[in-house]
C-alpha cells in the first residue's frame, strides 16, 4: 500500500479574493443603476441580466453601450 501524506495543501489569500473580484462588477452596476436608471439601448432589467450572467464582460458592455450620456 502507498502511504498517504497527512500534510494539507497551503491556503492562499486568492481563495478569498477571487469571489470578491467576481462580485464587484454586479455591485458596481447595481449602484450605478440606482443613481441613474435611464439606459440607452435596453431596459434596466435586461442590463442587469447581462451583467449578472456576463459578469466582467457584461459590465464593460453596459459601460460602453448601456449608460445614458445625459448624466
Amino acid at each position: 500500500m502507498l502511504a498517504q501524506s497527512s500534510t494539507a495543501p497551503p491556503t492562499t489569500p486568492w481563495i478569498a479574493i477571487v469571489p470578491l473580484i467576481a462580485i464587484f462588477p454586479a455591485v458596481f452596476y447595481m449602484i450605478d443603476m440606482t443613481r441613474h436608471p435611464r439606459t440607452r439601448q435596453l431596459s434596466p432589467q435586461t442590463w442587469l441580466a447581462i451583467c449578472a450572467f456576463g459578469n466582467v464582460f457584461g459590465l464593460f458592455a453596459y459601460l460602453r453601450f448601456g449608460r445614458s450620456e445625459d448624466r
